[in-house]
């Protein structure tokens, strides 16, 4: 019986490690970014520089989602998204009502954009179509 015992303790030991290891992986992994009401407001722009010729430079503004550890966590296009609203939410913070991407960085595990934040004001900004992921 103290055999069985033994055997019995070990399997739980291990058990016990692989759900603490799970646990620990997913508390490590992070959240998406979701908008808030005034980064709603931010709109976002890319490959057409006429668009901010007469707009207020505001500042660099850089967005990251996703982490070596949790990446298969989450698609693609959610880490895109959250990346998009973390600058959307930094460009609000500055003042900004527009940002302009630069052509993204690769992705290998995560997702990190850089843009330009800018104030447009009452520019009429006519490409404004959301990127396709």
């Amino acid at each position: 019986m103290s055999d069985f015992f033994i055997l019995a303790t070990q399997l739980s030991m291990k058990l016990l490690s692989i759900a603490a290891g799970l646990i620990i992986s997913i508390s490590l992994s992070g959240c998406i970014t979701f908008p808030t009401d005034h980064s709603n407001q931010v709109k976002v722009l890319w490959d057409d520089p006429e668009t901010i010729s007469q707009c207020e430079h505001k500042g660099t503004v850089i967005g990251s989602q996703g982490h070596f550890y949790d990446y298969w966590l989450h698609a693609d296009r959610d880490m895109v998204w959250g990346t998009l609203n973390e600058m959307r939410i930094k460009a609000a913070k500055l003042g900004a009502d527009t940002i302009y991407l630069y052509r993204p960085l690769g992705f290998t595990g995560s997702v990190t954009m850089m843009a330009n934040a800018y104030q447009c004001g009452e520019n009429k900004i006519e490409s404004m179509h959301p990127p396709k992921i």
